[in-house]
């Protein structure tokens, strides 16, 4: 008898702990908004109206709900999105009933997906932005689901190369896309480095100047010296580990600007994103990153280069000659 009683008890609480969270006033009257819309068949407004239940609790159920509304209507590339995280959230059945449900909701999944097309996106490096007919990709997914027929597939690159292909899809096919960038010509590299290159030694003429004289034993380290390599190493450091946080800030800035192309336009008109704000931050942080990394080898050499400078052997030779330099010091 205490067994059953116990049995009893603790079922009665599990089953308040599972119980779904009782829906909040504003909830309740949209959905008794969007079932009214239902029954005169007005589905589009039924479907913002579910959207914005959506915004507000999360809920599986209305992200059922909206791929079976876009279905009606036919964006079946919409209801394949939703239908498709439907699917992955539903619980394994345990009634007839949720049997019944779970069947449903699995052949309206497998109705959308013969008449959508899948692009499975195959980035190369490099590549920091993916559009499709215009509109961003959301970060981290790979399959998109279009309707039939022929699209436009953006790449954008981190130093804001632009690649475009067209990729024709039917009904129910998967396609893999892969996506490259072109890259920078070798005579830009060429013409970085032609500055760099050092002059033709000239022939000596009667007035040539006279070679260093030999280097005399280095007395102790110049107080000058020390301290403008210190100010250099620590200025350097400083500047570099500033760089490096601003291209932390442009690099949110750029993923920012890409979620904002990713949910297009709210008003509901099709319109081509301008995606220059996220391909400029995207640049900006590279660049930032760069001259930081420099900022930080320049400097952490300069102070070793002083360390060294002040730790020499007070009898060190240095000679300089047209060639190079020269060091000779004795342990």
């Amino acid at each position: 008898m205490g067994t059953a009683l116990f049995l009893v008890l603790f079922t009665s609480a599990t089953a308040r702990a599972v119980a779904p969270p009782e829906r909040s006033r504003p909830v309740k009257e949209l959905i008794r908004e969007a079932e009214a819309a239902v029954a005169r068949l007005d589905i589009a407004r039924a479907r913002e109206l579910w959207a914005e239940v959506y915004e507000i609790e999360r809920s599986n159920v209305a992200m059922c709900t909206m791929g079976q509304l876009d279905a009606r209507m036919g964006h079946w590339a919409e209801a394949m999105v939703e239908l498709s995280q439907c699917v992955d959230q539903m619980p394994a059945p345990r009634t007839k009933q949720e049997r019944s449900l779970y069947e449903r909701r699995h052949a309206d999944l497998a109705r959308a997906r013969l008449r959508v097309g899948e692009m499975v996106l195959v980035p190369a490096p490099g590549v920091v932005g993916m559009l499709v007919n215009g509109r961003g990709v959301k970060h981290g997914s790979s399959r998109v689901y279009v309707p039939p027929g022929q699209h436009e597939v953006t790449a954008v690159g981190e130093d804001g190369q632009v690649a475009r292909t067209s990729v024709k899809v039917e009904a129910g096919e998967s396609k893999p896309v892969p996506l490259t960038l072109d890259k920078p010509a070798p005579v830009d590299r060429a013409q970085a480095q032609t500055p760099q290159r050092a002059p033709a030694p000239k022939a000596p003429g009667p007035t040539a100047t006279k070679e260093p004289p030999q280097g005399a034993a280095r007395p102790g380290p110049d107080l000058r010296m020390v301290v403008t390599g210190t100010m250099a190493s620590v200025g350097l450091l400083v500047t570099g580990a500033v760089c490096l946080q601003s291209a932390q800030g442009y690099k949110q800035e750029a993923t920012a600007a890409w979620d904002r192309a990713y949910r297009g336009p709210t008003d509901g008109t099709a319109s081509q994103p301008d995606y220059k704000e996220f391909v400029d931050a995207a640049a900006t942080a590279k660049l930032m990153r760069v001259l930081g990394t420099s900022a930080l080898v320049v400097g952490a050499t300069a102070g070793v280069g002083t360390l060294v400078y002040v730790w020499l052997p007070s009898d060190t030779q240095i000679r300089v000659a047209t060639h190079g330099a020269e060091i000779r010091f004795r342990w």
